[in-house]
């Protein structure tokens, strides 16, 4: 039996390329995962069914962008199961390649509230719930611009730059619970087939798969990930 076993997890975005890993990966070690999803609801019946063997996967329309969404998703979840283990930032999002001085306000702003509003939110919701039960894992997702700022990228990597400084400022804040934990992953380019349509069959064997990053994040949310804290992961692959 999984270390993990009984678990409650929180996914954001678990319809995505790298959220369905994730999820997959969870409920293998015998998690229980609320997914959350916000426009799509057909992909996430195609999620829930491709899981219809697992009674472990609950689905959850939710608009992470939005406090009173957030609020109401995790007065749902404490109410059902009192506790939330682990919170997976996965929902976010990149923005068309653009100089500072072209990029519009409406397209600076809804790069902050999608990548770093919405991380925000998620784990502030979380946090009182994981000091109450002494216990608790949270896994951000970054961004290599964050770390190293590229041109045409600044609403994307202003933004998951703000997801480092969160993660590193909370994992400050939390340093008296000794079994909570706080860290981001920052991917290069992720091996997706929304990404798939862009690229080449070389550039594929250069990018970090969502199986890749997801093996990451169970190792982050087990017990021996307890030494890993505030830490900002590099997975680039080979670009």
């Amino acid at each position: 039996m999984s270390k993990l076993s009984g678990k409650i997890a929180v996914v954001t975005g678990g319809t995505g390329g790298l959220g369905r890993s994730v999820v997959d990966r969870l409920l293998r070690e015998d998690v229980k995962v609320i997914a959350t999803y916000a426009n799509n609801k057909q992909a996430m019946d195609q999620l829930i069914e491709e899981n219809r063997k697992s009674p472990d996967l609950i689905a959850e329309a939710v608009d992470v962008t939005s406090e009173k969404s957030v609020l109401s998703l995790y007065e749902r979840v404490i109410a059902t199961y009192n506790r939330i283990d682990i919170l997976c930032n996965l929902v976010g999002g990149v923005s068309a390649k653009k100089f500072i001085e072209d990029i519009t306000l409406d397209e600076w702003n809804k790069a902050i509230t999608l990548n770093l509003t919405s991380c925000f939110l998620m784990t502030r919701g979380a946090i009182p719930v994981m000091k109450k039960n002494k216990w608790g894992r949270i896994v951000n997702i970054a961004a290599m611009p964050a770390i190293t700022p590229e041109a045409k990228r600044g609403g994307y990597g202003v933004s998951k730059s703000g997801v480092i400084a969160l993660t590193k400022t909370v994992s400050e804040e939390l340093k008296e619970f000794n079994d909570i934990t706080i860290n981001a992953i920052a991917p290069s380019i992720i091996l997706t087939e929304q990404n798939k349509s862009w690229g080449s069959e070389e550039d594929f064997k250069k990018w970090v798969t969502p199986h890749q990053i997801a093996e990451m994040i169970i190792q982050l949310c087990s017990e021996d990930g307890i030494a890993i804290n505030g830490q900002i992961i590099q997975m680039y692959g080979k670009v």
